[in-house]
């Protein structure tokens, strides 16, 4: 064999072993590659609610991406010296992510996966997914009711990978028991039976998360109560976020008077945790006064008076009350009179009193006033009056109009006497004054005549 023969078979040779061992080579990188897989990983988590309470709902949402990125690439190789050269392109594709099952886990009872109310373990076959695509995943959850408050559980996540290797994400849920509640900020402990007062509470969110939906309703079974408005709309409270609200009191609505009593109210405050609805009950109560703190005394009133003269009657109105009132009058009622000889009223013929309003005004806290009427008999009927003197007014914080027991007075209208009466009076003076001369004249002479015996 000649030099040149020797020198191509050994060319030849090297060539071949090249190629074998680059195709070697390339079969043990792909098998590596291909037994690696994708890298499928969890990339965020969100739990809604944020903070759950015991017995709540909510959901655990993951996101799931392949996070293989390999894209084709075009390489171009020179064989020899000679610059003969060969192109050759290797193509690389990335591998598919194939989503076997995912479901949750968990060590303990307290924290639940369920669907439309029943537990369900894991989700089966969702597909695959392409170089850096993702998906979401909820995963519906439930707190026990006997979860224990304020505490973190770790359920975990579980993607079991076809082609890849499986991924196990523990997720934190927090389970905190405390609520909203309504705290006592200016309730007052009495108010008169002619009085609305404002009542202060605070709303207050003790969660370490935000709530939705809070709305506060005050409610009473005493009829004799009114609250003014009865359910304020909050909306949504931050996490320990705290509100003032206020509410009008009335004691009585109008012209309705109230015993002395104390009634009980209720606030009662709703709210919703995620789609949770929950709600919290705060009791109070208030002593009511039966006396009006806007009263009318009576100073002057005859106990009786004859037919057709003028009776003067005397009021003094004193307000009582911590604060300003306003439209304050003192209003007389038509008197009714009995029947003779019965007990029955009938209507007062003849009867007047005026003025038919004493007006007043405002009056300030503290003041008092006086209000005078005049009772014009006239020719009314012989016996007791009875008649009612209404006090009404108006508060000055909400212009709505109350009115009080105010008083009332009974006065006796007589018979006058008859004209000849005082002549009949003058005749029996005149008569006892001539009986008294004639006697004193007979005593007179019998002194004399005893005086003239003893002489003799």
């Amino acid at each position: 064999m000649s030099e040149t023969k020797v020198w191509i078979a050994t060319v030849f040779s090297a060539v071949l072993l090249f190629v074998a061992v680059a195709a070697v080579a390339g079969s043990v990188s792909a098998a590596v590659a291909v037994g690696e897989g994708p890298a499928v990983m969890i990339t965020r988590y969100e739990v809604e609610p944020e903070v759950l309470m015991p017995g709540d709902r909510g959901t655990i949402t993951v996101t799931i991406k392949n996070m293989d990125t390999q894209s084709s690439e075009t390489e171009e190789t020179v064989e020899n010296p000679s610059y003969t050269s060969k192109k050759t392109t290797i193509s690389t594709r990335s591998i598919s992510a194939e989503i076997e099952t995912v479901r949750l886990s968990s060590s303990s009872k307290e924290i639940e996966w369920l669907r439309d109310g029943l537990q369900r373990s894991e989700f089966y076959n969702l597909g695959a997914l392409g170089a850096d695509e993702s998906i979401k995943i909820s995963l519906p959850i439930k707190a026990a009711a006997h979860a224990r408050g304020d505490r973190t559980y770790f359920p975990e996540v579980c993607v079991e990978v076809k082609n890849g290797r499986d991924v196990r994400f523990p997720v934190p849920v927090r389970v905190d028991s405390s609520g909203v509640e309504i705290l006592e900020s200016d309730i007052p402990s009495e108010i008169s039976a002619s009085e609305s007062r404002q009542i202060k509470i605070i709303v207050a969110n003790n969660r370490p998360n935000s709530v939705s939906g809070v709305s506060v309703l005050v409610k009473s079974e005493n009829e004799e109560l009114e609250f003014t408005p009865e359910r304020i709309f909050v909306g949504d409270l931050g996490a320990f976020e705290k509100r003032e609200l206020n509410f009008t009191l009335q004691t009585f609505r109008k012209g309705l008077s109230l015993n002395k009593s104390k009634s009980g109210f209720e606030f009662e405050v709703e709210y919703k945790n995620g789609e949770n609805r929950h709600s919290n009950e705060f009791e109070s109560s208030v002593e009511v006064r039966s006396d009006a703190d806007v009263k009318l005394i009576l100073v002057n009133a005859p106990e009786s008076v004859f037919r057709g003269e003028i009776a003067k009657l005397e009021f003094d109105v004193a307000n009582g009350m911590s604060k300003e009132v306003k439209a304050v009058s003192v209003v007389p009622v038509l008197p009714v009179a009995p029947a003779a000889g019965e007990g029955a009223g009938v209507g007062a013929d003849g009867v007047r009193i005026l003025p038919s309003e004493c007006f007043i005004g405002d009056m300030e806290e503290g003041d008092v006033f006086s209000a005078s009427f005049d009772l014009y008999t006239g020719s009314s009927q012989r016996g007791d009056f009875k008649i009612p003197f209404r006090l009404v007014f108006k508060d000055a914080d909400t212009d709505d109009r109350y009115e009080s027991p105010g008083y009332e007075v009974v006065v006796e209208v007589k018979e006058p006497q008859k004209k000849g009466l005082p002549n009949q009076m003058l005749f029996v003076v005149v008569l006892g004054l001539c009986f008294a001369a004639v006697l004193l004249g007979w005593v007179g002479t019998r002194r004399r005549r005893r005086r003239g015996q003893r002489r003799k």
